[in-house]
């Protein structure tokens, strides 16, 4: 984890630390988790997937106002194809789900030789699981039905226990991946723990996920102020509509206010990583290539 500056460590530390201490006196329900958790999610999480506008400007040959909107029409339409898919089979999307965030949340540790990556994708959406198992498929149970929720949530705890067993023992049989990514992952599992899911989600995807993603990728890319701009207007239209979504759904009496908030920011979520994922992946590859062109 060279490439990877010590600072977003501290600040991952620091805020999880924060967020124990803070929750631990507050003790703040359900609702008051979701209703922080959206306004975090709003400002911090999605200016790192807004970014895939300016990263698909490197990637793909598009010109001019007329290629970004064939873009955004395709990125749009393939985020519409998963919320559809959600709606018609919610029980297996959500399964997907979990799987392709562990998948593309091991890229946080991707220059860390490969079974610590894995076990810190798993550790990112197992750990919760682990240890507030019905917490879990309390909130899974907004999302898909009863019996989907539970067993996501159960398999959700048994890859916990695996990833946490896989980890302590690659600490103790190979020194080599006491680094940065190890003691990151220390910080996961006891964040985990001692914190809610959702509280848990904030920490981790707000403060170490998406602000290793944006600098890395404002770093790599030609014109950050630009691309920081776009993604700051790209923001707060997906903010917007999230909030239109909310309304809709409670006016449509879709459920609680937590059951609609759940199902705006995760299903939306969902819906965004899939492209997402594909552009980044691309990006990384093509990074990872330049360093051995040199």
């Amino acid at each position: 984890m060279t490439g990877t500056p010590p600072w977003q460590t501290w600040l991952f530390v620091c805020i999880a630390v924060f967020a124990v201490l803070t929750t631990g006196l507050l003790k703040p329900d359900l609702m008051v988790q979701m209703l922080v958790l959206a306004p975090f999610v709003a400002v911090f999480g999605l200016p790192h997937g807004a970014l895939d506008l300016p990263i698909a400007g490197t990637l793909l040959p598009f010109q001019g106002a007329t290629g970004k909107a064939l873009f955004a029409g395709l990125y749009l339409a393939l985020s519409g194809l998963v919320v559809l898919v959600w709606v018609l089979v919610p029980g297996p999307s959500l399964f997907a789900f979990l799987i392709y965030s562990a998948v593309h949340f091991s890229g946080d540790w991707i220059e860390s030789p490969a079974a610590l990556r894995w076990s810190g994708g798993a550790a990112t959406i197992g750990g919760p699981a682990l240890f507030h198992r019905q917490e879990v498929a309390r909130i899974f149970g907004y999302l898909a039905p009863e019996n989907s929720a539970t067993l996501a949530a159960i398999c959700l705890a048994a890859v916990g226990g695996v990833a946490l067993a896989m980890f302590i023992a690659l600490l103790i049989l190979h020194p080599v991946t006491r680094t940065r990514a190890a003691a990151e992952q220390v910080a996961i599992w006891i964040a985990a723990a001692l914190l809610s899911p959702i509280i848990y989600f904030i920490v981790y995807f707000c403060a170490l996920h998406s602000v290793r993603h944006t600098v890395d990728t404002v770093e790599a890319l030609g014109n950050p102020r630009r691309a920081l701009l776009i993604a700051g207007l790209v923001s707060a239209v997906t903010a917007l509509a999230a909030v239109s979504s909310v309304i809709l759904l409670d006016g449509f009496n879709a459920g609680s206010t937590i059951e609609s908030v759940s199902k705006t920011i995760f299903i939306g979520l969902a819906a965004l990583t899939v492209p997402h994922m594909v552009i980044v992946d691309r990006f990384q590859r093509q990074k990872r290539d330049s360093k051995r062109a040199l």
